[in-house]
């Protein structure tokens, strides 16, 4: 698998071309409270949703504010399935 981070306007992007597939949202290790999110390619690539002025993995602090990314992204979904 290929490793592909990108930043919001990356992910908008990809997206509105089909080249992203999916994502999903991830506990942060150790946090109780934090969010990241994974973000899948149509061709097998997959990384996280980057923050701009750092290039770090953006971390959000409520599975709400993660949700409302994927969904400004272009994504859209109507249920929230937990394992």
């Amino acid at each position: 698998m290929i490793e592909c981070n990108r930043t919001m306007d990356q992910a908008k992007r990809d997206f509105s071309l089909g080249r992203l597939s999916s994502a999903v949202i991830i506990r942060v290790p150790m946090s109780t409270s934090e969010w990241t999110v994974r973000l899948s390619g149509a061709k097998g690539d997959a990384g996280m949703l980057l923050e701009v002025q750092t290039l770090g993995t953006r971390i959000f602090h409520s599975l709400d504010s993660a949700a409302q990314a994927l969904e400004q992204i272009g994504f859209s979904f109507n249920q929230l399935k937990v394992q």
